[in-house]
């Protein structure tokens, strides 16, 4: 669907992982997801984006998942009352015994337990299809023949990732199929050791099972989306631009994927979370493409996963749109990143047969090389917004862009990313005026991977403070003059009104769509992701509790009230009656 620019919007970003509810296990669920989008509705938000829903492998990173389909278990409501094939008692008994005193904590804290949670979900699905087994396979009733159903529609992914899933199972969960025995290795070739094993039919029903928990999954997702349609709140979903390397896709599809090479991002300013990072750039490990293999199949891994993330979303996010154009490679896997570190280029070379990192297919110079990759990208994009038919394609454009993409963009119809706080005149330094941003963009102050406004004032603060004080106050004086303050008596802390302004001169943007991180709206310093930090702390921060309780909380309720007023005033599209059907209840 082209996106109308005059039916502008106003969104919340909140991963689900981060969400809070009552009696949930530790993380964010499809149950929460619907109590977000109450919050929304109650506060005349028109569009809730998440971060990827796709499952994750050890790393627990949604831009990193081990199948570009399957959704993630983890994210999934396991309780009587949403999958009926689990007993209360069952449940009772399965949660009690596996949630210690020091999970409890845990659930209480700002962190999730990922190991702890993925294996008791797992638990308690594996429970639930025990169940199915006995009541619907055993008896073929039509909750069986949905589910044979499901598996014949989607039979082109998901028996070669429920074998998969149940080989890395066998494998206590490393995922890494290039340690397996050399037998498994491929879907292929383990489809001809599967034909002969002695455990065929222990490995077929485990495939069963992981076939039953995507059928669930694909059921509560379809149950999000269709309560987002009656409260009016859009969707935005997210496909990341790559898959792991050691993902259900990589392993059944050789053939589509270059392992010789590993995407990522060259060094820049902004984000040096560690030596290798600031001094080579960020080496996120996703295998290239092999476009040429993918044109052959007329794109059809492309367009599956296109189908099947329209499916729950109105609108889906690229992440890292550039890579369509040109990615920047590394010749080493980021297993080896610490053998790079300090070395210059003739030594780094020296262990990689000659080879340094650089832009694949082309750099963009010479110009003719530059415009082989625009061209490209205009081919691959034009791909997917055919795949996409009637949902809206959003592009994340940042980072390094070369100066052919954002008016591409434009061509085609795609509203790219606009941060007011990286947007600048020369040579005042001053921030460009909102009302300058482009109309078909989405314009927000930061991702998941920035940090949050509060961080980011205190951080201005401490530098007006600090041995550089002079080049810290004319920073301040620039943010003040962006947001209508007083110059001269720039607030020391974050305060309401400073959050207040920092919403007001956002919404009055041309943007199409203006979307605000929940840490923004609330005031908080949770951080999502770090990049480059290879850290168990990434995608591990929560929200302190459930949205509706923000709202009755003093330290909250003036900035949410406020939120909204400005909101309303922006005379942002706020379809319908929201907001009343959750408001007797939101302080209880």
């Amino acid at each position: 669907m082209g996106i109308d620019t005059d039916d502008k919007l106003v969104g919340l970003l909140v991963p689900v992982f981060a969400m809070r509810r009552a009696d949930d296990l530790g993380i964010g669920d499809t149950k929460a997801v619907k109590e977000t989008i109450d919050f929304c509705a109650a506060n005349k938000i028109g569009l809730l984006q998440v971060l990827p829903i796709n499952e994750t492998g050890g790393d627990n990173s949604p831009y990193n998942a081990i199948s570009s389909i399957a959704l993630d278990p983890v994210l999934l409501t396991v309780s009587p009352d949403t999958v009926r094939w689990i007993t209360g008692a069952q449940y009772q008994e399965i949660v009690s015994n596996r949630l210690s005193d020091r999970f409890s904590d845990q659930v209480q804290s700002g962190s999730i337990d990922y190991p702890l949670i993925k294996k008791l979900k797992l638990e308690l699905l594996q429970r639930a299809f025990e169940n199915f087994e006995k009541e619907e396979i055993a008896n073929k009733t039509e909750a069986y023949s949905n589910f044979k159903q499901f598996q014949q529609e989607n039979d082109d992914w998901l028996a070669g990732y429920s074998l998969f899933r149940t080989l890395v199972d066998k494998h206590d969960g490393n995922a890494c199929f290039k340690d397996w025995q050399e037998c498994l290795q491929t879907y292929d070739s383990a489809k001809l050791w599967l034909a002969s094993c002695e455990r065929a039919d222990q490995i077929k029903r485990s495939c069963q099972f992981f076939a039953f928990v995507q059928w669930l999954a694909a059921q509560q997702w379809s149950d999000v989306r269709g309560y987002a349609d009656s409260l009016s709140v859009k969707l935005m979903g997210d496909i990341p631009f790559g898959v792991s390397r050691y993902s259900a896709d990589v392993w059944a599809n050789h053939q589509l994927f270059e392992l010789d090479w590993s995407g990522g991002a060259p060094a820049e300013g902004f984000f040096q979370g560690d030596l290798f990072t600031a001094q080579w750039g960020q080496n996120w490990g996703i295998p290239l493409f092999k476009w040429e293999a993918h044109h052959d199949s007329n794109f059809v891994w492309w367009r599956r996963r296109v189908k099947t993330v329209a499916k729950f979303f109105h609108f889906f996010r690229i992440d890292h749109v550039l890579g369509f154009f040109r990615i920047y490679a590394f010749p080493w896997s980021p297993e080896r990143n610490q053998e790079f570190v300090n070395l210059k280029a003739g030594e780094a070379a020296a262990l990689t047969a000659g080879r340094l990192p650089k832009y694949m297919p082309h750099e963009d110079y010479p110009e003719e090389l530059g415009k082989a990759n625009c061209a490209q990208g205009e081919k691959l994009l034009e791909m997917i917004l055919e795949a996409a038919e009637d949902t809206g394609v959003v592009a994340e454009d940042l980072g390094t862009v070369p100066g052919y993409v954002r008016p591409l963009l434009q061509k085609l119809g795609i509203p790219g990313f606009s941060i007011p706080i990286f947007e600048r005149l020369e040579p005042s330094r001053d921030y460009k005026p909102t009302e300058t941003l482009p109309t078909l963009s989405l314009a927000t102050y930061g991702t998941h991977d920035h940090q949050p406004l509060r961080f980011f004032y205190e951080s201005l603060v401490a530098w007006w403070h600090g041995e550089n004080g002079d080049a810290g106050w004319l920073e301040v004086q620039r943010l003040m003059k962006f947001l209508g303050l007083d110059t001269n008596n720039p607030p020391t802390q974050y305060t309401d009104e400073l959050a207040c302004a920092f919403f007001k001169a956002l919404l009055a943007s041309p943007c199409w769509l203006v979307v605000f991180m929940v840490t923004d709206l609330l005031g908080t310093k949770q951080r999502f992701n770090e990049p480059g930090l290879s850290s168990s702390d990434n995608w591990t921060e929560r929200l302190d509790m459930p949205l509706a309780l923000y709202e009755c909380d003093n330290a909250y309720v003036n900035k949410i009230k406020c939120f909204k007023t400005y909101v309303e005033q922006s005379q942002r599209q706020t379809k319908g009656n929201i907001g009343e059907r959750r408001a007797a209840k939101s302080c209880t």
